[in-house]
């Protein structure tokens, strides 16, 4: 059934394994060439084997197929066209048959396999898969040692710096995960004593040393010990603030927070990644026109703009005359604009949206803060707020590119509709809410909500269409009652301010 699958030769399978190697190390490093190209040559000879003794190992086909299904899905190049061939499907439905087996081989190679599934499945848009995955990564990397340092174990450096990369993708995407679906992350810090990866090449197991860049130079690793950072300071952002137990204080823990990422903010620009959390501004970018690693920059800078929402969003809680909730609700309206600009204006594709954490709910979010900054403070504008004008920008954008979301996913049919309908909920949402701003009640602005009429339309707000009293029951005809009124606390979240 395999053999259906890798019909090219070795040859072809090899080159794709050094593309993929080359533009996806900053993303994943978990591979190394040589033990990869000698595993798919060993893969063909027994798919291929005349007498048909050989044993497959399923790590190793699972690893091909992920290759060849994020080369081929996945461009990193706007240029190139993307999606998913019908190949590509029956790639990853074999995918699918394979785990099992993998997972039961319990080494090195089949977490590698796991990863790039994983990857894949992110890169897709696959959210409800990916706490599967995790759980399998997390229990495995742990059997085999890969969070205790490297001085409990013999072996040589090139293994130790593989095991390490492994360890904190592991690590990161166990947090990711964690913050993408509101579940407490799997991995406990304090079990964890091994070092953070070297920014070197690593280009044989075997090595006896390893290959580092030349002075004002980095490797594809560089980038992703950034991500490993990021993740890291998450970590600490769910442990300080999302925790049901630890919710006093809550103000200086912020401010902590806040003034950590941003140090790791600005020691970025020494290494030529130039880029300010909260910044709209995109004149930055305008010299990253064909560097390397320009989706790995952009993919720091949407992932650190929404850990700055993160730190900041549980101060909407606070007291609103405070100065602590004004620099909170400014810090999530700043990054939240910041994230809607470069999706729009550099036409960030949905992979990188989706290894981001950039998906519709964020979306929507970056311009219900919008919302709820003028509906709180009604036609007064406090220092440091956008202005109306700007505001009504940003909801319009996050329209357009809700708009463009469903457009792309009914041409290529990658979602079921229940996907397309949701996000229809989330543009009337957006479009029922503009009307009651306080700028443009009292008609200080005027504008034109994007209707999309080729759209299906959805009974969510038809009260006719309800046909019963459940809703009414479960008090969801008030959940958004807070917004017409400007001294109810942001959605009824207690106040992590008190000490």
């Amino acid at each position: 059934m395999i053999r259906q699958y890798l019909t090219y030769p070795a040859a072809h399978y090899n080159q794709q394994a050094d593309m993929f190697m080359q533009k996806w190390e900053p993303f994943c490093p978990v591979l190394v060439i040589k033990q990869l190209l000698a595993d798919i040559q060993d893969l063909m000879n027994a798919l291929y084997d005349p007498e048909g003794q050989s044993t497959l190992d399923y790590s190793t086909t699972l690893i091909v197929l992920m290759i060849l299904n994020i080369q081929e899905s996945f461009p990193t190049s706007p240029a190139q066209p993307s999606g998913q061939s019908p190949n590509c499907i029956e790639r990853l439905s074999l995918a699918h048959a394979l785990i099992d087996k993998v997972v039961s081989q319990g080494n090195i190679r089949s977490l590698q396999a796991l990863a790039l599934f994983a990857l894949f499945n992110q890169l897709s848009g696959r959210c409800l898969i990916l706490t599967t995955i995790n759980g399998m990564m997390v229990r495995l990397s742990q059997s085999l040692g890969l969070h205790r340092h490297a001085r409990r174990f013999k072996m040589g450096v090139g293994e130790i710096e593989l095991r390490k990369r492994l360890w904190w993708w592991v690590y990161v995407f166990d947090r990711f995960t964690s913050v993408l679906h509101g579940i407490p992350p799997l991995v406990n810090d304090v079990d964890v004593d091994n070092d953070l990866p070297i920014d070197c090449h690593l280009h044989d197991l075997g090595a006896t040393e390893l290959s580092h860049p030349l002075p004002g130079e980095r490797t594809g690793v560089f980038v992703f010990l950034q991500y490993v950072s990021l993740g890291k300071k998450l970590s600490r952002i769910l442990n300080l603030l999302y925790t049901t137990t630890q919710r006093r204080d809550g103000a200086r823990k912020i401010t902590e927070l806040d003034r950590d990422l941003r140090v790791w903010n600005q020691n970025l620009k020494a290494h030529g990644i130039f880029f300010d959390i909260g910044d709209s501004d995109l004149q930055h970018l305008a010299g990253y026109t064909g560097r390397p690693y320009q989706s790995a920059t952009l993919w720091l800078q949407l992932i650190s703009n929404m850990t700055m929402n993160l730190i900041h969003r549980p101060g909407l809680s606070f007291d609103d005359t405070s100065p602590e909730f004004g620099i909170c609700l400014r810090a999530c309206l700043n990054s939240g604009t910041a994230v809607l600009s470069l999706v729009e204006s550099l036409q960030i594709p949905r992979w990188l949206r989706n290894l981001s954490l950039v998906g519709p709910a964020t979306i929507f979010q970056s311009s219900l803060i919008h919302i709820y900054s003028h509906l709180k403070f009604g036609m007064s504008k406090p220092d440091g707020l956008p202005s109306p004008d700007a505001s009504m920008s940003v909801i319009l954008k996050a329209i357009s590119l809700l708009t463009a979301d469903v457009q792309s996913s009914v041409i290529n049919q990658a979602q079921e509709n229940f996907y397309c309908q949701s996000l229809n909920e989330i543009i009337e949402t957006l479009q029922s809410l503009i009307p009651s701003l306080p700028m443009v009640a009292q008609g200080f602005l005027e504008t034109e909500p994007v209707i999309n009429e080729d759209d299906p339309t959805t009974d969510t707000f038809d009260e006719q269409a309800w046909g019963g009293n459940t809703l009414d029951a479960l008090n969801y005809m008030t959940a958004s009652d807070w917004m017409g009124n400007g001294s109810s606390p942001f959605m009824d979240f207690m106040d992590l301010g008190g000490s």
